[in-house]
């Protein structure tokens, strides 16, 4: 298969996907949007649920992506790991509220698309832990807890705060908030 046209398949139905929510979008729509056939559409997946999740897979690839490219620009470890969650949950977070589409979407991928939700975080926790070891290396002061399970709890903690914060500017000061805690001890 054609690896180029598939990412672009992914890219496409991700536009799609947060246009008119998972439930609204047919193959036919995703085919057509891609410039295939529906038949050509299925040559590269099945159903749309194995679209979506190769789209929420390809999205979090993409959010990692910018993460890593952006974060050798922040100095300390508290501004590095405060960047990757802006990327990765604060910047888009307002829309998720004002768009029923985008909440729909959102809502569809921890039904729909679970593991390859829980696969983004888990590079999302590899991108933190580096940055947390990094930091525990060069502070000679290990904390309790390893750099592995400070990036868990972070992570975590972040999906429950998008679940109660309402708006991005809460949800930055949540995260900030469990950032100083951890980052103090």
């Amino acid at each position: 298969m054609d690896d180029k046209k598939k990412l672009h398949i992914l890219s496409v139905a991700l536009d799609v996907f947060f246009k008119y929510g998972y439930k609204r979008v047919s193959m036919n729509e995703i085919a057509e949007v891609a410039g295939i056939s529906r038949a050509g559409l299925y040559l590269y997946f099945k159903n749309k649920e194995e679209v979506f999740n190769s789209t929420i897979l390809h999205y979090g690839d993409t959010l990692i992506e910018e993460i890593s490219q952006g974060i050798s620009s922040k100095k300390t470890p508290e501004d590095k790991i405060l960047y990757a969650f802006e990327v990765w949950s604060i910047n888009n977070f307002d829309q998720s509220l004002t768009s029923p589409e985008v909440k729909e979407m959102t809502d569809s991928s921890y039904v729909f698309a679970k593991e390859a939700l829980d696969a983004g975080y888990n590079k999302l926790e590899v991108v933190l832990t580096s940055i947390l070891e990094t930091r525990s290396k060069s502070n000679g002061s290990p904390n309790s807890l390893s750099p592995e399970k400070l990036a868990h709890l972070l992570t975590s903690a972040s999906r429950g705060f998008k679940i109660v914060a309402k708006n991005s500017m809460e949800l930055r000061e949540l995260i900030e908030e469990l950032l100083g805690i951890i980052l103090a001890s």
